[in-house]
């Protein structure tokens, strides 16, 4: 399943657990399932133990992110992940670096709309140490006031300068565009406003209602001792990590709608000026079956054939026999109350018109071939054992399938699941899917320019505010 292993923001972190090696091959594949337990206080233990190289590699995955944030205060998940790198334990964001670099490790924190994941990699020699720091980091937050005002501003100015990139303003609205009215509407960061309202009390009840052991995951990759190992893990993440009960409620989680970003009705292109911009973003989007839809392999054939590889639908015809862009993809993403299909592509001021209409008459989804579908299919199961030749790639996936709930069969379907995919099912499954209504075409770029080339298209089009942050 590539496309969802590159669009889950939270799996970013564990591209530091690609180091390790792999010992099967293509003839035999199997991936290996990891060895769980549950310790007392509720926190799940993944282990996918190897001995092939001297490396360990940590990530601890806690249910609870931006889609939690307080009503009025979004940012908060953000401002608090940053906020775990600075100090902990009464140890300064410099200190805290000095040991990790003396071990030669590293650390790494992201947060996504449902979750916030602390990672550790490092020499086998060093877990223990490397475990003490991470318990520390996520358990242990000083949340000193100087420092949430000094992230405070670092984070506004990054987001001041969201306009300086078509590309990341066609993203921003894209998303807030097919997520207006669910609990993603907000995004990470609704306002400066709203990030200005959070206190430290703030990010304290946050850390407390969502850093608990019950319903968070300790993934441990790589070479260690299981049995001294565990004792260590009990050490910091169950002496020191009472489960207090049960878990504290979620938040109840509100829909959301951006107040600045204009309604548009069906068929008119939300554009996003950007003075001086010579290339266009394109952005095309829709809602999506969620991944536990009985479609979902048919909808990951389908996709590839339409856009996910060099020689799909789109991208010979956009780029190759029309040459309209240097390149035009199409994606499956899936968060855990979102799935969506989009197109993404780019290209110069006086192309976009066209490009839009043909990439529009395109997504009319003409039906597929069985030859088409094998070669989708080849595509896709070709490239898998590669995308899963290493360890921490497996935990990736495992970790992808237990958050969503897939079941324990899930990490080796993939292969079986996709080769019994034919042309009916594609066929069926996608015109579900590209229905006539429902796009929504996010446009980024020099408004002025783009004006008459639209207009020549037979495009109608509404402005959008570029500065979502005011």
């Amino acid at each position: 399943m590539k496309r969802i292993r590159r669009n889950f923001q939270f799996l970013a972190v564990f591209a530091f657990l690609m180091n390790l090696a792999s010992p099967w091959t293509r003839a035999d594949l199997k991936l290996p399932e990891p060895e769980l337990e549950t310790l007392p206080n509720g926190l799940e233990v993944a282990w996918f133990l190897s001995d092939a190289l001297p490396v360990v590699d940590l990530a601890l995955v806690v249910r609870g992110g931006a889609v939690d944030d307080p009503d009025g205060r979004s940012g908060t998940a953000e401002l608090l992940g940053n906020l775990l790198e600075r100090s902990s334990g009464g140890v300064s964001a410099a200190q805290g670096a000095r040991e990790i670099e003396l071990l030669g490790g590293t650390r790494s924190i992201a947060v996504d709309d449902d979750s916030v994941t602390l990672g550790m990699h490092g020499l086998s020699g060093d877990a223990s140490q490397l475990l003490a720091i991470l318990a520390r980091t996520a358990l242990h937050p000083d949340l000193r006031p100087d420092e949430i005002a000094r992230e405070k501003v670092r984070i506004q100015d990054e987001w001041s300068h969201l306009s300086d990139y078509a590309e990341n303003l066609a993203g921003l609205v894209d998303r807030r565009a097919l997520a207006a009215g669910t609990p993603y509407g907000r995004g990470s960061l609704l306002s400066a406003r709203e990030l200005g309202a959070i206190s430290r009390e703030t990010l304290a009840e946050f850390h407390s209602r969502y850093f608990r052991p019950a319903g968070s995951i300790l993934v441990v990759v790589g070479r260690v001792d299981r049995g001294a190992f565990r004792a260590e893990i009990h050490r910091h993440f169950l002496d020191g990590w009472a489960a207090s009960g049960a878990a504290h409620a979620k938040t109840k989680r509100r829909n959301y709608r951006d107040p600045r970003l204009p309604a548009a009705r069906e068929g008119v292109i939300r554009l996003v000026h950007r003075p001086g911009a010579t290339q266009t973003q394109v952005r095309i989007s829709r809602e999506a079956p969620p991944v536990t839809s009985p479609d979902h392999y048919a909808l990951v054939v389908g996709n590839a054939l339409l856009g996910d590889y060099f020689n799909s639908r789109l991208n010979l015809l956009i780029r190759d026999r029309l040459g309209l862009t240097y390149g035009i993809t199409s994606n499956l993403g899936y968060s855990l109350h979102l799935a969506s299909f989009s197109v993404v592509s780019s290209t110069r001021t006086e192309m976009a018109g066209q490009l839009l209409r043909k990439t529009l008459e395109v997504l009319k989804f003409a039906p597929v071939t069985e030859e088409e579908v094998r070669i989708a299919k080849d595509y896709l199961i070709g490239g898998f054992p590669l995308g899963t030749s290493m360890l921490g790639a497996v935990a990736s996936r495992w970790l992808i399938g237990r958050l969503h709930g897939l079941g324990k069969g899930y990490l080796n379907e993939f292969e079986p699941r996709v080769r019994a995919v034919d042309a009916a099912q594609v066929n069926r499954a996608m015109s579900r899917l590209l229905q006539p209504t429902g796009w929504k075409v996010t446009v980024a770029g020099d408004a002025k320019a783009l004006a008459p080339y639209l207009k020549a298209s037979g495009l109608e089009w509404v402005n959008v505010d570029p500065d979502l942050l005011k």
